[in-house]
């Protein structure tokens, strides 16, 4: 194990210096930051709609619990102050009320993917943030016969008021070659999963393609460390955690990408 380790230690400079670097990629969200339609500044401030995003709203014939509203004047006490141009989306806290989005992008094998999303509380009518608190799931998910089927997930929790939106994200690991989801066009979901009576606020909807990210770790920073579990792993092609491709087995591929990454700074 100590001559495979050195001997990818004397390759791995070597790669550095010729791979090019591997850059994130941002994949278009139609509405991201809810800007359309554009509300009258001389009217109702409210819409019940997002156009592009699929609503799922328990009030079937009002749309209550979804839609977009501008964001209100400087200096009045319940703006958003980090708010992405000037409409912002509510949720109504209970479970069933939901933005869906499918995407004309699809997984790509050997990239992931992050979804982020500005989530905040409304003023007014703000989701619990006592027992029992109120959450909400921002997802990533595909379509198989029609029906979404969710990958991952990550569950925000109320924590009361705030002017400032909080970006929350969930993230894909690398897309595999056996991955169900592989190739199929990608979903985006923002899902209330609480109670009723308090209202979620959401803003600037983003979605990037990242090459596969070679921080084994989990300590954001491309080292020694996970190189060593690479080695472990090396030329392996069944239950590897270091598969940065997808095709399968770890390679020299991978540590291609691994180096390209040497001693970085990884931002998930």
């Amino acid at each position: 194990m100590l001559l495979r380790v050195m001997r990818l230690l004397v390759l791995a400079p070597v790669i550095a210096w010729i791979a090019a670097p591997a850059r994130s990629a941002s994949i278009p969200i139609e509405n991201a930051s809810f800007e359309t339609p554009v509300i009258d500044p001389c009217g109702f401030p409210v819409l019940p709609y997002a156009a592009q995003w699929r609503e799922l709203d328990l009030d079937i014939e009002y749309s209550t619990n979804t839609g977009i509203f501008a964001n209100t004047p400087p200096g009045s006490p319940d703006r958003v102050l980090n708010a992405d141009c000037n409409q912002l989306a509510f949720l109504g806290s209970a479970r069933g009320n939901a933005f869906e989005q499918d995407l004309a992008d699809v997984y790509k094998v050997g990239c992931a993917y992050r979804l982020t999303v500005g989530v905040g509380g409304s003023m007014r009518f703000p989701p619990s943030s006592s027992e029992p608190i109120d959450t909400i799931e921002l997802v990533l998910y595909y379509l198989e016969d029609s029906n979404t089927v969710d990958i991952v997930h990550c569950t925000v929790a109320a924590t009361g008021w705030s002017p400032l939106l909080v970006d929350f994200r969930t993230d894909l690991p690398t897309v595999q070659a056996g991955d169900d989801w592989a190739g199929k066009n990608i979903g985006v979901a923002i899902r209330a999963t609480g109670l009723a009576g308090g209202f979620w606020v959401l803003d600037n909807v983003r979605l990037t393609e990242l090459p596969s990210v070679p921080d084994f770790t989990g300590d954001y920073f491309v080292n020694l460390e996970d190189f060593a579990v690479m080695a472990k792993e090396w030329l392996s092609c069944t239950g590897t955690t270091t598969d940065l491709t997808g095709e399968g087995c770890v390679n020299v591929e991978d540590l291609m990408i691994l180096a390209e990454s040497w001693l970085a700074t990884v931002q998930y």
